[in-house]
């Protein structure tokens, strides 16, 4: 009598474990595949905005690059000699060419995904240790190289626009004056930087700035393309 009680509990005890067990693996199972789900999740919004970073990217190369050759149609014309219709296929606004003297271009990428997924802990589910250290070097050390060149640039044109005020106010002047055209407004620019070493020599160092950002720039753009094939490996994996 006493054994069949023993073979009773023993195998109702068995069947608690078992069923404790199973219940265990099944949880973990589903865990297993939720977390799977948000690491495809963060890795698939991590990759818009890849894209989305891409664009602006695109975009401000677009406007470096034009803002260096307006520049250096100013500073080093071919043949010495100043050519205005080079000028106005690029832009038929005195705004614009303003803007290249005393206003500094921002870099802000699209980075809200991001900074949601790292403030919210979500970056967890990504177990590639290749993707989490290249989005450091892209959000990190890459931008910081492009954002401090802009802070420089942004000095420099702080220091350009009473300069530019107090010696040549005819250039000021002439940006606001409707009678005065694109052409004539360019001519008068042309004039002072000829005229006017400090001027010229201010003008070079804009350019020199502009240079290094775009150099940056494509550093940022290599850590992106970096990023975007990591993440598409992992994914494909």
């Amino acid at each position: 009598m006493k054994k069949k009680y023993i073979i009773k509990y023993s195998f109702e005890f068995i069947v608690i474990v078992l069923g404790i067990t199973a219940s265990f693996w099944l949880n973990q199972i589903s865990i297993n595949n939720q977390n799977e789900q948000e690491r495809i999740k963060v890795l698939n919004s991590l990759q818009m905005e890849v894209n989305e970073i891409k664009n602006y990217c695109i975009e401000r190369q677009k406007t470096w690059q034009t803002d260096i050759k307006l520049l250096d149609e100013f500073l080093y014309p071919d043949n010495g000699i100043f050519n205005i219709e080079s000028i106005l296929k690029m832009t038929t606004s005195k705004t614009r060419i303003e803007t290249i003297m005393i206003i500094y271009r921002v870099f802000f990428p699209p980075m809200n995904r991001y900074y949601s997924i790292i403030n919210s802990g979500d970056l967890k589910y990504v177990n590639s240790d290749r993707v989490k250290e290249i989005l450091s070097k892209l959000h990190n050390t890459s931008y910081l190289y492009v954002e401090t060149t802009v802070d420089y640039e942004k000095e420099i044109k702080q220091s350009f626009l009473p300069f530019l005020a107090t010696n040549h106010s005819d250039v000021v002047l002439a940006r606001d004056n409707d009678n005065i055209t694109m052409k004539e407004y360019s001519f008068t620019l042309n004039n002072a930087i000829n005229s006017d070493k400090k001027l010229k020599a201010k003008f070079i160092m804009i350019k020199r700035y502009l240079e290094i950002k775009m150099d940056f720039l494509r550093l940022y753009m290599v850590s992106l393309d970096d990023l975007d094939n990591e993440i598409s490996l992992v994914l494909n994996n």
